[in-house]
């Protein structure tokens, strides 16, 4: 996994006892666990900010929750403003706030990080600031630079927990397993398939069914690299709206059975990655981040402006196309597959 050098800084505020005599769950062994976000990206706009306010561990073994508040800190873990400046004394740490974009593929944002927990079986709820909130919103960001309201759609409380005024809650209901080994866990974010825009209050919403908590020791990366010849190819010369995109589907898939995320067709893609300029600022990269093993195959378009999000629109993604397909692609634990187009 790679972290980008902000960090947050996860305080906790309520937690049952740990060792000899807790009452955290049946095990007084503990381990360190870390939390963080991720995105598969979207498009449509430039910025994507969600606040984050408090992160907490629900012991499924019985024990208080672990409640962590989440500020936003440098690379050492001191206390900055917006504009990453320390902090000057005596004012309150501010929550964090994360442009999605910014954090793709591989790349993840700590909320929590080597924590340390009792070992044993936890559900998750993540608290996400509303669009109406007075001090920290979450908001979008278009192209023309105009800033909307942003709420995520989750429950309106957390077990054990409870809610916040202008919060939502992401609970994450199915329970997981922080053992003795490394617990590295990805809250992932699918603008693609989640993020929503409506003429009404809120402007644009973050659907739960998403958002997915991913253990990264499970999962491998595919990085890979587009050549200009193949972008050449692909573009038309009198289309300037073109966007890269790589497509990743379970299994081998042919090159016309591959459909877009707004597609209506049974072969769906799991999620998609932005396609960017390289370092060599000739060709262009990708990455896709915390896949499952197994085997998939990767559809290239540069004319995934057309996708929609939206099931059964119509016309339904009209103008787009997988121009080139690559098959048996090979997902392993804690690897990177490499993939050229």
């Amino acid at each position: 996994m790679k972290y980008l050098k902000e960090t947050a800084l996860a305080s906790l505020v309520l937690a049952g006892l740990v060792g000899c005599g807790g009452d955290s769950g049946s095990s007084s062994s503990t381990t360190p666990i870390t939390l963080s976000v991720s995105d598969a990206p979207i498009d449509d706009v430039k910025d994507v900010t969600v606040t984050f306010s408090k992160v907490a561990l629900l012991p499924q073994g019985g024990g208080s929750p672990l409640i962590y508040d989440v500020y936003k800190t440098d690379e050492n873990g001191d206390y900055v403003d917006e504009n990453g400046d320390p902090l000057p004394d005596g004012e309150d740490p501010i929550p964090l706030s994360v442009n999605l974009l910014d954090y793709q593929g591989s790349e993840a944002l700590p909320l929590i990080e080597n924590e340390v927990i009792p070992v044993g079986s936890y559900k998750l709820c993540v608290f996400a600031n509303d669009g109406d909130h007075p001090t920290d919103p979450s908001y979008v960001t278009e192209y023309d630079d105009t800033t909307r309201e942003l709420t995520v759609k989750g429950e309106g409380a957390c077990p054990q927990v409870g809610k916040e005024d202008n919060a939502g809650v992401l609970y994450f209901k199915d329970s997981f397993n922080v053992n003795q080994q490394s617990n590295d866990f990805v809250v992932e974010f699918d603008l693609r398939r989640g993020l929503k825009n409506s003429s009404t209050y809120p402007d644009y919403t973050i659907q739960r069914t998403s958002v997915s908590l991913i253990n990264t020791v499970e999962t491998g990366n595919i990085e890979g690299t587009v050549a200009k010849q193949t972008f050449d190819a692909c573009r038309l010369t009198t289309d300037n709206t073109f966007v890269q995109a790589v497509y990743l589907y379970e299994g081998n898939i042919d090159k016309d059975d591959m459909t877009p995320i707004g597609g209506s067709e049974e072969v769906k893609p799991v999620t998609s990655a932005s396609v960017v300029l390289g370092e060599d600022q000739t060709n262009f990269e990708f990455s896709l981040g915390f896949i499952d093993p197994g085997t998939y195959s990767l559809g290239y378009t540069c004319t995934a402006q057309h996708d929609s999000d939206e099931d059964n629109a119509a016309p339904l993604a009209a103008g787009f196309a997988i121009y080139e397909a690559q098959n048996g692609v090979q997902v392993t634990v804690g690897q990177d597959s490499q993939v050229s187009f």
